[in-house]
């Protein structure tokens, strides 16, 4: 027979599971991106196929974990990372006016991918449901083979039911971190960037003193045209009341490869006093920009964060840190 406080224990571990799962569903259903049709065009040539190989080891295969667990599947069935990603890249290049074919293989040039999988927490029932997406693939480009990653985070707060964390949490993360990989394969890879008169639309409805609601998405419309003129406004939007708003803007200016913009990143991430995705964000933009002296500074900070505790800021900060590395 247990003991009482054995027996208390276990039955509040029960109560705590029952909280935090709070109706949650078994699988969600995911909807497919829907593709930006930037208006641009490449400086280099564009090669017909780029042959996805999948290169995921270990933990990186398990695609939806965390506190609660839950598959993810799409209208044809369970999703299947690699083919889901294989084929929105393609339609999202395709919008851009880049065809170009996204199929498994092994042949040149090739995008190799490292990690695509989303995290969840979630603290107690009345707290906010939180994702973390993750996309890390190496791709070939005219300068060599490039590290190119994406990390969207997200929470909500489910009221009514747990329908209403599909759109924000997973809709959303995997639709821009298709875009943000295609943005950056589109550019290193083919020299793409978006027209200028497609610059000044997506400017114009940026108003600063406006922004709300879902209007971060359109701050990373802006980061994922590849124009140097988005650049001010990122530096601008990177201190935004929203923290979307903010958080989109800080991960642009690391999407623009906004270099002369280091030392900003590098404060925003060492204010200590900031919350905890405003530097997550801020080291992943780091990771970004591939310089000598960005590069010195992540290998800096990853051996810092795995001699410290195994703490969440720890553990979830060594995550963005390695999708670079």
């Amino acid at each position: 027979m247990f003991h009482y406080p054995t027996r208390l224990r276990a039955v509040s571990a029960l109560a705590l599971a029952a909280l935090l799962s709070a109706c949650a569903p078994s699988s969600y259903l995911i909807k497919s991106p829907s593709p930006s049709g930037l208006n641009g065009k490449p400086s280099t040539p564009v090669a017909a196929t780029l042959n996805l190989g999948d290169e995921r080891k270990g933990a990186e295969r398990d695609f939806s974990t965390g506190t609660l667990p839950a598959g993810l599947r799409t209208d044809a069935g369970p999703l299947q990372p690699v083919a889901f990603l294989g084929e929105h890249l393609q339609a999202e290049l395709a919008s851009r006016g880049l065809s170009v074919k996204v199929a498994a293989g092994s042949g040149e040039p090739t995008l190799a991918l490292q990690t695509f999988r989303v995290l969840n927490h979630r603290s107690n029932g009345f707290s906010p449901f939180v994702t973390f997406t993750y996309l890390s693939a190496t791709v070939d480009t005219p300068a060599g083979r490039k590290r190119v990653a994406a990390f969207v985070k997200r929470a909500k707060v489910p009221v009514w039911s747990f329908e209403e964390v599909i759109e924000p949490t997973f809709n959303q993360p995997l639709s821009l971190a298709v875009k943000e990989l295609a943005s950056k394969i589109a550019g290193q890879a083919y020299g793409w960037r978006a027209s200028d008169a497609q610059l000044a639309s997506l400017l114009q409805k940026l108003d600063v003193a406006r922004l709300e609601g879902d209007a971060y998405l359109d701050v990373y419309a802006l980061g994922f045209s590849n124009h140097p003129g988005a650049i001010d406004r990122m530096v601008q939007l990177s201190q935004h009341a929203d923290e979307y708003v903010r958080l989109a803007a800080i991960s642009s200016l690391g999407t623009l490869g906004a270099r002369n913009q280091f030392e900003l990143l590098k404060r925003l991430y060492e204010r200590r006093d900031s919350i905890w995705q405003d530097r997550a964000m801020a080291i992943k933009a780091i990771g970004d920009l591939d310089t000598p002296e960005s590069r010195a500074y992540l290998a800096g900070e990853i051996k810092r964060w795995e001699a410290a505790s195994s703490d969440k800021e720890s553990l979830w900060t060594s995550q963005v840190i390695r999708l670079f590395l």
